[in-house]
């Protein structure tokens, strides 16, 4: 049985994101508990607290306990949301334009063991 966790409007670029999440993607949720404990970045402890909801969804939806069975991140994706848009001064009166971006993140957790 899968369980899901969404994270929405996260206030980092899915490209950022998208980096850290091919590295987990596919692997079993204490290897990447561990992957994403090493990382230095800000998404890492975002991706984190949102794969120990899922965690937490997936032991309120089974009767199993976690020690019981081995669970694994089924799907993991990043989407682009909306984006803020800013102006900074430039030289000789011109003024930029600043993007900042923010992603949307969903993550599917299941066992490895299909229970029949």
């Amino acid at each position: 049985m899968e369980a899901t966790a969404k994270l929405r409007k996260l206030p980092i670029s899915a490209r950022k994101i998208g980096l850290l999440a091919a590295l987990i993607r596919g692997k079993s949720v204490a290897m990447s508990l561990a992957i994403l404990q090493s990382k230095p970045q800000q998404a890492a402890l975002q991706l984190r607290k949102l794969l120990l909801s899922a965690i937490s969804n997936w032991q309120n939806t089974n009767p199993t306990s976690l020690e019981d069975e081995s669970i694994f991140i089924k799907k993991i994706t990043v989407d682009r949301a909306g984006m803020l848009k800013r102006i900074m001064p430039a030289p000789r009166g011109v003024a930029h334009r600043i993007r900042k971006r923010s992603s949307h993140v969903v993550i599917v957790v299941d066992s490895a063991v299909k229970p029949y």
